[in-house]
This record gives structure tokens, C-alpha cells and sequence, in this order.
């Protein structure tokens, strides 16, 4: 996966391109695999930072479970969507930081069991290296990275000194769109064409849709690549799967 142009990384692109991740997640089951892992791994009563937590796909079933979740979110419209689920699912206690990562004040993203961080880094404006050595300098006793891009974890940081590697592995993940309209699709590439996100020609987009189930999909599989940490010395175990 190649670098993120630079629409992605801005606040204003997640505030405009919010209604088409709700439209994505509707009909996807892209984090099944992350959520699972997640909840063999979290206690009930753990501090969970979830950075770029979007409109809470992973955070909810921590709650769920009795963990103490802040999520770290700067796109308005995707807190919006946050709220909306939450009263939807009647769930309460998570907390919400407004900022980008690279603006979280180091004391709000201190003591806490676990910092994840899924497709998140590397949507940063300091890029993906920078954003997980501040995840580390934050001393959280585990860290759980999962990207489709290269978990840039480099031994030669000193902050990396602090972990070991618990686990590491990956899960093929269906991220396919679907469209309820070939005129819905077009506007998503109208979208993009605004932020100068690059895609396949139109038309050659709009033929490559399969029609499903009263849909009209963009088929796209892809690798998730996960990896945890966990700070050498300290004692915490995983719940049993």
C-alpha cells in the first residue's frame, strides 16, 4: 500500500467523506478479525486509548465488555456519526478526544493498558513512523497496530527499546463498497475528484461494479497486517480466547 496522498490526512476530507464510511461499514465486515483479537486480549476495567477510532467499530464491544475506552477522533462529522451509534446502541461512558493524534497533549494519552491504532498512522500529517513513536513514548503496557500499510516499528527508536513484540500476524479483510445506485458510485468519485484523490476512469469504474444483492459492488480484498506490543517487565495478561 503506497504512501496516503495528502486529502486523507486532512480533517476536512473525514468531515466531507464521513457519510461514505457509514455507507462502507453498513455492508462491510472489514474489522471481524480485529474484533476478535481485541476481545480475547482486553480485561473488563482496562484504560483503552483507541486513536483514529472513527465512529467507534472497534471501541464499542470494549465498552461492551467494561473497558474504559477514550477515543481519539478530529473529524467532526465522524464524532457525529460516534454519537449517533452510540445512542443508538444505548452506550455511554466513552470518552472523546477532538484532536489529532499528533495534537494530543501527552498527559491525555498517558496510563492506559492499551493504545490501538487501526489504519490510523499513517493518516497522520507527521506520517506513520512519527505518530507510533508517539504511541510508545506514551508508555501504554500493550500496543495493538493494525494497517494495510507497513507497521513502521524501528528498533533503533529508543522509545521501541520499551517493548517486546507479543504478537504479530494478519487477516485477509473484505473492504468492498456497495452502492445502493450507479449514481451513488459517481458521486463518490465526484468526491475524490474534489480532494484529488487519483482512480480509474469513470466509466471504466462504473462497468467494473457488480450487481449483488440490489447493490452495486466494488469488489476490494485486502491484507490487514496487526502487530502487538507489550512493555517489558510488566505483568499483565490477556484474557483467554
Amino acid at each position: 500500500m503506497s504512501a496516503p496522498e495528502p486529502a486523507v490526512r486532512s480533517v476536512d476530507y473525514w468531515d466531507e467523506y464521513a457519510p461514505w464510511y457509514k455507507l462502507w461499514l453498513d455492508h462491510t465486515d472489514y474489522h471481524r478479525g480485529l474484533q476478535a483479537l481485541l476481545a480475547a486480549v482486553v480485561r473488563p476495567g482496562w484504560r483503552v486509548l483507541d486513536i483514529g477510532g472513527g465512529s467507534g467499530v472497534l471501541a464499542f464491544p470494549l465498552v461492551r465488555i467494561g473497558a474504559e475506552v477514550t477515543l481519539v477522533e478530529p473529524s467532526a462529522a465522524m464524532r457525529n456519526l460516534l454519537r449517533t451509534e452510540m445512542k443508538a446502541r444505548e452506550l455511554s461512558g466513552l470518552r472523546v478526544i477532538p484532536l489529532p493524534w499528533e495534537s494530543v497533549p501527552a498527559a491525555d494519552a498517558a496510563g492506559f493498558d492499551l493504545a490501538l491504532a487501526s489504519n490510523s498512522l499513517h493518516l497522520t500529517r507527521i506520517g506513520a513512523g512519527p505518530a507510533l513513536r508517539r504511541v510508545l513514548e506514551a508508555g501504554p503496557t500493550q500496543v495493538l497496530v493494525a494497517s494495510e500499510a507497513e507497521i513502521p516499528l524501528t528498533p533503533e527508536d529508543a522509545a521501541a527499546a520499551d517493548y517486546d513484540v507479543a504478537a504479530s500476524g494478519s487477516f485477509k479483510a473484505d473492504g468492498s463498497f456497495w452502492y445502493h445506485s450507479l449514481e451513488e458510485a459517481g458521486r463518490h468519485l465526484d468526491l475524490k475528484d474534489r480532494h484529488g484523490q487519483p482512480h480509474p476512469p469513470r466509466a471504466a469504474y462504473l462497468r467494473s461494479l457488480v450487481a449483488r444483492e440490489g447493490h452495486f459492488v466494488h469488489e476490494r480484498r485486502s491484507t490487514l497486517r496487526w502487530l502487538r506490543l507489550h512493555r517489558t517487565g510488566d505483568g499483565i495478561a490477556s484474557r483467554p480466547a
